[in-house]
């Protein structure tokens, strides 16, 4: 089989959104420029950072290309992001999480390989602060649209990548969602066309108090919820219902501190079913362990 060379490659646009992350930053685009896949088109799209972001980024010169100024959110920036790049497979990485070596091209193999995959998308790993290794994530598992939509969400956003033609046509990401773009996404390119999953670690997540998912809270959540009910499921996916029972727990708290009586309702109303959801889910744990342990 004749080798594909360098110009027949696909070209991969990545686009890092970035806000004040002068913290981290040039990892992330050390982690891009260090790829061996020959064929990248880079843009980093700052929302106008006070911090020495900036800075950093004329360092590098036109490469990654670079925008600062206000946006309309994470969202807005990665759409804008995209449109004015041209690659046929495209990829955001924030700039607080960083690629593993040859994660580009693990990525583009796939894509050529099956031309009707929409979205390729591999395993990650947790690093601190300080790019120290804190372990794989609990996701990364083959695709299953009935599980991503009831379950979890188990598509780690900077382990993914997708086609420019597929992101387009349902539509780009919603810019009215803030914490969980990147679920609502996946959901969409999956119902679209097809998706392979590969068993290797392609990315390195950062976890840290300050990320959205740490800080988002009940926010994120009530944002979860919206959005998992457009894909036909009422309440959060499965393995996140413990997480938003603590949440409307410590929401009712606070707004028993303030004397809120009605928001108190309203979060007790929300409360009660998913307390009784996961108090249901833990019993049948404990059950499915007593029986799998009781010899007839």
């Amino acid at each position: 089989m004749r080798l594909a060379t360098q110009d027949e490659r696909p070209l991969v646009s990545i686009v890092t959104p970035s806000l004040n992350q002068a913290e981290f930053i040039e990892d992330a685009i050390r982690s891009v420029l260090d790829q061996e896949y020959p064929n990248i088109e880079y843009l980093v799209v700052d929302g106008g950072s006070r911090d020495r972001t900036v800075e950093i980024l004329r360092q590098h010169g036109d490469n990654p290309r670079w925008t600062s100024g206000p946006d309309d959110g994470q969202s807005d920036a990665i759409n804008r992001g995209f449109a004015a790049t041209s690659g046929e497979i495209i990829a955001w990485l924030n700039a607080d999480d960083r690629y593993v070596p040859d994660a580009v091209r693990a990525a583009v193999e796939a894509f050529v390989q099956d031309p009707s995959l929409d979205l390729v998308y591999g395993q990650a790993t947790f690093i601190d602060r300080a790019g120290r290794s804190l372990g794989s994530t609990r996701y990364g598992e083959a695709w299953d649209a009935r599980s991503l939509v009831n379950r979890v969400n188990f598509v780690v956003q900077p382990a993914a990548f997708f086609r420019r033609a597929a992101f387009e046509a349902v539509g780009g990401l919603d810019i009215d969602l803030h914490y969980v773009m990147d679920y609502d996404l996946w959901i969409r390119l999956g119902s679209r066309g097809g998706v392979r999953y590969l068993p290797q670690v392609l990315a390195e997540v950062r976890m840290y108090p300050e990320t959205k998912t740490s800080s988002g809270g009940l926010p994120r959540f009530d944002e979860m919820e919206r959005m998992i009910r457009r894909h036909g499921r009422r309440t959060v996916p499965a393995d996140f219902e413990p997480e938003i029972l603590e949440a409307l727990t410590q929401a009712c708290g606070r707004s028993i501190r303030r004397g809120h009586v009605g928001e108190t309702l309203g979060h007790v109303q929300r409360l009660v079913p998913y307390g009784f959801k996961v108090a249901g889910r833990r019993t049948v744990r404990r059950l499915r362990r007593s029986l799998h342990g009781t010899r007839f």
